[in-house]
């Protein structure tokens, strides 16, 4: 019985090992602005128009602008690009052929909301 209850565990421990040695390997990630891409070569953030949110790209601090990949077959939906637009984000994914293959968008600017109350009014 001891024996049995030995071998699971071995074989337990040897079908895991590869799995936690493959998940400290961890996807880059991109910080910068998502704005069109005719105003990424302006360097245009908080003034691009909205008509060119069909065409986004993520503006690096340094200048450089990069397609990323969204909607089908991402991790990343059409309305969180629409949500993100001309704010800060981060976004995690390899760079493939000079887009980034994206798989997740995390916000680091949120929108200037007001909130009332009613001592406001």
């Amino acid at each position: 019985m001891k024996a049995i209850r030995r071998l699971v565990s071995v074989l337990a421990l040897s079908l895991t090992l590869p799995f936690a040695a493959g998940a400290k390997e961890t996807l880059p990630t991109w910080e910068g602005w998502i704005v069109g891409a005719p105003c990424a070569g302006e360097l245009r953030i908080a003034d691009c128009p909205l008509r060119y949110v069909d065409e986004p790209v993520l503006l690096l601090a340094n200048g450089e602008s990069r397609g990323f990949r969204f909607g089908d077959g991402s991790g990343v939906r059409i309305e969180e690009v629409d949500k993100a637009y001309s704010k800060r984000v981060r976004l995690t994914g390899e760079l493939a052929a000079g887009v980034i293959q994206s798989v997740r968008l995390d916000l680091l600017e949120q929108s200037s909301e007001r909130v009332f109350f009613k001592g406001c009014l």
